[in-house]
């Protein structure tokens, strides 16, 4: 419309122009001979120079147009290859995506020959080779692409994912780094540097690892202080007994990173009662207990001191317990204290309530113990027989038949990272492999049974003699050996 009016304008201005040039006076005189001379309006004449000039431009640019021809058919094959070579591209990668290695193929040798862009003739030809298990074709393509610009981080992401399946975890490592080094927004490079790491155990590393990240902002909040409490722990555990003052000092980082591990409470504390410090370890086991209760810590404080009496022992325990009252553990402590102090029936009140709200099969054993110590045999049979047929507590498989808590294996702990480190969770290893777990109430002494004897036939005459109750032993509030009380047998 715009151009159409333009049009129309010019028109009327070229009209008034030639009404304007009529009104001059005058004439152009042109000499064509001695003889011949050709007298013109002025208006004539510049219609005439107009129309002169307007053929000329015309003619010319025809000429132009045909010297330019053959460059303009060459730049306009090539530019129909680049379309034809970005539309196989295209095809390309999404046949890759689709896992269609042969039309991937296909697409990509088509494509390298008049590829506009270098990048993405890298990128489908990398990706062709992933979907064909060339794992070494597509790390050399990453690669190349990780040296192209703009493509430094999609190179090292490939790269690094394809020495990955290759297996060559260091080349991995070396390329997350490189990535992580360029200081880029993206997550990858600290997430791949560090899974690597903890996959290797190396977690000296992975906390340098973690450092990177918490000053990055990739990792914050409870999952980074998750995580460095289990790495704190596991290397701990590592370290040799001559590292032992190291290790104090890794698990103290761990407890004030995530007072809620259990396994760091648990072996801060075991290391200070082996070096004689058991008013810190009772500390830190209480510490541990009112953040999340575990029966590992209740186990430990059990056998803090060897040369405890029953009486301090209870008096220790109740502390724990006071620390978390409502807890499930705090209340089942409640029932064992009340059992090593002969109250049957306040533990067996206590362990009832627990076992409505889920009857586990050390619930079981321990409420068939108080009942049997209350004398009700009949009773406690029947709990005995429950406990065989009731479900186990994974928080209770984590102590082993000598009494030993969280002994986990390399492979566990790493697990511990994402496990305990993203959703606060244990990884209960025992549990798993249905492994042999410590007796529910080893520990509490109950009084011995009475013997059922056959009374001995006595003549009519004679009135049988009654049978006299067996006087029970001494109370014990609790007996527990120090450290490995397991006999050996117990494997039998």
């Amino acid at each position: 419309m715009i151009i159409l009016f333009l049009v129309i304008l010019l028109i009327v201005l070229a009209g008034v122009a030639v009404l304007w040039a009529s009104r001059l006076p005058g004439s152009v005189l042109i000499n064509l001979g001695p003889e011949t001379t050709v007298e013109l309006k002025l208006v004539v004449a510049i219609l005439a120079v107009l129309l002169l000039g307007a053929a000329m431009a015309v003619i010319w640019g025809a000429l132009t147009g045909l010297l330019k021809m053959p460059s303009k058919f060459t730049k306009s094959r090539e530019a129909s290859k680049t379309r034809h070579a970005n539309k196989a591209l295209a095809d390309g990668l999404l046949a890759a995506e689709a896992g269609d290695v042969n039309a991937a193929r296909r697409y990509a040798n088509k494509a390298s020959k008049h590829a506009e862009d270098e990048r993405l003739k890298l990128l489908l030809e990398a990706r062709t080779a992933e979907i064909s298990d060339d794992w070494s074709g597509a790390e050399r393509a990453w690669g190349q692409l990780a040296r192209l610009p703009g493509g430094q981080l999609a190179g090292l992401k490939g790269a690094a994912t394809a020495a990955t399946e290759r297996g060559d975890i260091v080349a991995a490592e070396t390329r997350a780094r490189e990535a992580l080094d360029m200081r880029a927004d993206a997550e990858w490079p600290f997430n791949a540097l560090f899974d690597s790491q903890v996959a290797r155990e190396h977690w000296r590393e992975a906390l340098e690892t973690l450092a990177i990240g918490e000053k990055r902002g990739t990792i914050k909040g409870d999952s980074l202080r998750r995580r460095r409490a289990v790495l704190y722990t596991a290397l701990a555990c590592s370290l040799p007994n001559a590292e032992r003052r190291d290790a104090q000092k890794l698990l103290a980082d761990a407890i004030k990173a995530a007072p809620t591990f259990p396994p760091a409470a648990y072996h801060g504390a075991r290391h200070l009662m082996l070096d004689g410090k058991l008013k810190a370890a009772q500390g830190v086991i209480e510490l541990g207990w009112k953040a999340n209760p575990h029966p590992a810590l209740a186990h430990l404080c059990r056998r803090l001191d060897p040369n405890d009496t029953p009486k301090t022992q209870i008096a220790r325990l109740e502390a724990l317990a006071a620390t978390n009252p409502d807890a499930r553990e705090s209340r089942i402590l409640k029932a064992e204290i009340s059992m090593a102090d002969r109250s049957w029936m306040n533990a067996i009140r206590i362990l009832a309530q627990l076992v409505e709200e889920n009857p586990t099969a050390r619930l079981c054993l321990l409420l068939e113990q108080a009942l049997r110590g209350y004398g009700d045999e009949a009773e406690a049979n029947r709990w005995g027989r429950m406990a065989v047929t009731a479900s186990r507590e994974p928080e209770w498989s984590d102590i082993d038949p000598k009494g030993t808590a969280f002994d986990y294996s390399r492979r566990d702990w790493a697990r511990l990272v994402y496990a305990f480190g993203d959703a606060g969770n244990l990884v209960h290893p025992r549990y798993e492999a249905y492994g042999r777990e410590l007796e529910a109430g080893r520990h509490i002494a109950l009084p011995p049974p009475q013997r059922r004897t056959t009374p001995t036939p006595t003549p009519p005459s004679e009135p049988p003699a009654p049978i006299k109750p067996r006087a029970t032993e001494a109370a014990r509030a609790i007996s527990s050996p120090p450290l490995d009380y397991a006999r050996a047998d117990d494997d039998d």
